[in-house]
């Protein structure tokens, strides 16, 4: 009692102090009647003053702010999913077995922040202990033996430590046996580190996080963690820095992509515009790759890739080279026989090192090929940067680099040849490159599944096109109109063909045509392909009418989504003609769908695609200016859309630019919350414009970017507003005539308040 009163008289000394001094002072100096009634009041005042102070409770202290690094953001569903994972019974486990999950995903993803939060939150049903093991040291695997000293340390063992591990196991089952004890297990590399760690009696509580998914071999619940969506990667952005989110949004967008979501990077990219003060909008893309490209990289460069560089620096030469030059290949994804002609290995040593860099992270999984029935991967951003940093550093490597290259070229073009022309007979004999490092497997009978290996590989194909118009435009040609997805060099292939000369050889299917049209649609060359779709009726062989149906429903559904109207209604009302009402069925029920965009105000059920559905149900609330529903509507299909990397970024586009739009014009609203709706607005306008850039659509960069200065104008960011208006006006200049829907003059798209 002596101490806690001393203690507070310490701690209150500055105010007690003061108040026994004028009590004593107003003492001694007032005298007289009258007065000694006022002093006797002063006194009773004082006196109340100095106890108050003294005896007046402690103010509960100021919960502690959480760090920057320890602040969950984004990941509170996660959080959500792995708690109630903690409370189901393991799948196949006995009944005396404790609660068990293992969170993976790649490095720097944050699998180690969202277990602490998971323990912290489940903390208080464990009276026991909470105890947290880190099962790697300086990057390499602890021993179980040594692990399991560790634990008995931290379980407060007072005694000595037995010898062997089989004694150490049993003293820690004893010692857990009966007790509500939280373990969390953080960088587990191996199964064997844990196997005499799982405690083999109920009551306690097991969270593992690891970089592979070791649940099947532990028979323990497994979480899967994602890099972050890209509007909780850009709220984490802003967080670190505490910038405003409206402080160079465009900036913000690409970095974070750039970053690939991953919470390390964005923790540590923060890091440096705090530590150096960087202006965000200096940043980009291109300075983060310069970063990792240097000798001796900035801190900031080594913390964002640190579990990266952990895991390359344990692929021996031969894997580290191939996760290198596989940067090479340009196809969001590809099967494991590029590395044949990359490194000159066999289709089974190739697939071998494949399966490894995918259990290290460091690519992931997409699929399956059609053609070879292989699995397919891709690259995570910052892995690329990564590993083409590395692939600049090492001069040995990247002397080879080129031959390597043109290597994998040839057996492209041989593929892609041996596609195009074996429609009749089977194309593998043929090779005379390619198989020496292609699988031994036969490709899939039939024409169109060997046809179609050349829309997985298109990216790569692509980029073959301009230099192949000037050796075999025949070839390249019909190429061209295999594809399904536009690409940058589409530009060169129209400026130098004229887009609407491209034309189907006899040996190519109708859906090559058909997909020819859909490009150019969504790559914003409407009058080109409006051409082509008139000469499929007007040529010498003109295509049948249940062909050119389809080549109108095409335009009506991108006319569509764009808000085209009157030009949609045009297409539909041709491919209801032509289809006639016994028509397919699918292609029927894609025209009710059409029919339903090009009229907002008809009526009828929403399709069965998700899709489709969203965009139906958005476009009627948009016409009846019920923004918030547009904002149900299509937020969740956005988000699926990002999740899912469906590399469908005409998709992408369309949704994110509706959400602008509906954001925009919800911040107007009573009752709305201005600043979130125009910052949703500016953030949407954004990723709009880089899904647009992908497709090569100018009018939709120029629509993302008028969208995103409105919503600056709107902030006050007048010069800002200014910048981008002028950057869409560029885009529009050099695009040649806009559409009627995209005018810079047009009082939609007028920006008030601009400066400059």
């Amino acid at each position: 009692m002596k101490r806690a009163w001393s203690r507070r008289l310490r701690r209150r000394s500055t105010a007690v102090f003061p108040l026994l001094l004028a009590l004593v002072a107003v003492t001694g100096a007032w005298q007289g009647t009258w007065r000694s009634v006022l002093l006797a009041g002063i006194q009773v005042l004082l006196a109340a003053a100095v106890t108050t102070v003294l005896l007046w409770p402690d103010r509960p202290p100021r919960p502690a702010r959480r760090p920057a690094e320890d602040r969950l953001v984004g990941r509170e569903s996660d959080l959500f999913q792995v708690v109630r994972l903690l409370d189901e019974p393991r799948e196949t486990g006995a009944p005396a077995a404790p609660k068990a999950v293992l969170i993976h995903g790649m490095p720097g993803v944050g699998k180690t922040t969202l277990a602490r939060r998971a323990a912290e939150d489940v903390a208080r049903h464990y009276p026991d202990g909470l105890v947290r093991v880190s099962l790697t040291d300086a990057g390499e695997p602890v021993a179980s033996g040594d692990l399991l000293t560790m634990v008995l340390q931290k379980l407060a063992w007072a005694y000595e430590i037995p010898a062997t591990t089989g004694e150490r196991v049993s003293l820690f089952r004893a010692l857990v046996s009966g007790r509500s004890i939280l373990f969390v297990f953080d960088d587990a590399r191996e199964p064997s580190q844990l196997t005499e760690l799982l405690p083999n009696a109920p009551g306690s509580l097991i969270i593992i996080t690891s970089r592979r998914n070791l649940s099947p071999q532990l028979n323990v619940h497994g979480f899967a963690l994602e890099p972050l969506s890209p509007w909780a990667a850009l709220d984490l952005l802003c967080t670190v820095t505490d910038l405003d989110g409206f402080t160079a949004v465009e900036s913000s967008v690409r970095l974070v992509e750039a970053c690939g979501r991953l919470p390390a990077a964005l923790r540590a990219l923060g890091a440096r515009v705090v530590d150096e003060d960087a202006d965000l909008a200096t940043l980009s893309p291109e300075s983060i790759a310069a970063d990792l490209g240097r000798a001796s990289r900035p801190r900031w460069a080594t913390a964002a890739v640190a579990g990266i560089a952990a895991e390359f620096g344990r692929l021996s030469r031969l894997e580290r080279d191939a996760l290198c030059l596989l940067t090479q290949v340009r196809s969001s994804s590809f099967a494991s026989w590029v590395l044949g002609p990359l490194l000159r290995l066999s289709a089974a040593k190739s697939d071998v090192i494949a399966t490894t860099l995918a259990g290290a992270r460091l690519l992931e999984p997409a699929g399956r090929d059609d053609r070879f029935e292989l699995a397919r991967y891709r690259f995570h951003p910052l892995v690329r940067t990564f590993a083409e940093a590395h692939l600049n550093q090492d001069a040995d490597l990247a002397s080879t680099c080129r031959d390597a290259v043109d290597r994998l070229r040839a057996v492209y073009l041989e593929l892609a040849r041996s596609a195009l022309d074996g429609s009749a007979q089977h194309p593998l004999p043929g090779l005379e490159t390619a198989h020496h490092w292609i699988p031994e497997t036969s490709p899939r009978a039939g024409d169109a599944d060997c046809l179609s290996w050349i829309r997985f590989e298109q990216e790569s194909l692509w980029e073959e096109v301009p230099a192949l118009l000037d050796k075999d435009r025949d070839f390249a040609l019909r190429l061209v109109a295999g594809f399904t997805r536009p690409h940058p060099a589409a530009e060169v292939v129209a400026a130098r063909t004229g887009w609407a000369e491209i034309a189907p050889s006899p040996d190519l299917t109708f859906d090559y045509l058909l997909a020819h049209v859909r490009i150019g649609l969504i790559a914003g060359r409407y009058e080109q392909c409006e051409t082509v779709i008139e000469n499929a009726r007007t040529r010498n062989r003109p295509e049948p009418p249940q062909r050119r149906a389809q080549m109108h429903l095409a335009a009506a559904e991108v006319y569509g989504e764009l808000g085209w109207a009157h030009r949609a209604k045009r297409h539909v009302d041709a491919c209801e003609t032509l289809a006639g009402a016994d028509g397919d069925p699918a292609l029927l029920a894609r025209l009710e769908t059409a029919r339903q965009l090009a009229d907002l105000y008809s009526d009828g059920p929403l399709p069965d695609d998700s899709y489709w559905a969203a965009t139906v149900s958005a476009a009627r609330h948009h016409a009846h200016q019920r923004y918030r529903n547009v904002i149900d509507d299509l937020d969740p299909e956005a988000t699926r859309e990002d999740a899912h990397d469906t590399g469908d970024d005409h998709r992408r586009t369309m949704l994110h630019r509706r959400l602008a739009q509906a954001n925009w014009e919800l911040h107007d609203q009573p009752r709305a919350d201005v600043r979130a709706a125009l910052l949703a607005a500016a953030r949407h306008a954004m990723l709009a414009v880089l899904a647009a850039e992908s497709t090569g659509n100018r009018w939709e960069q120029a629509r993302g970017r008028l969208l995103l200065a409105r919503a600056l104008t709107a902030h006050g960011r007048d010069e800002d507003a200014c910048a981008q208006k002028h950057l869409a006006e560029k885009l529009i200049a050099d695009g040649g005539r806009p559409p009627p829907y995209l005018t810079v003059d047009d009082p939609l798209w007028a920006v008030p308040g601009l400066v400059g």
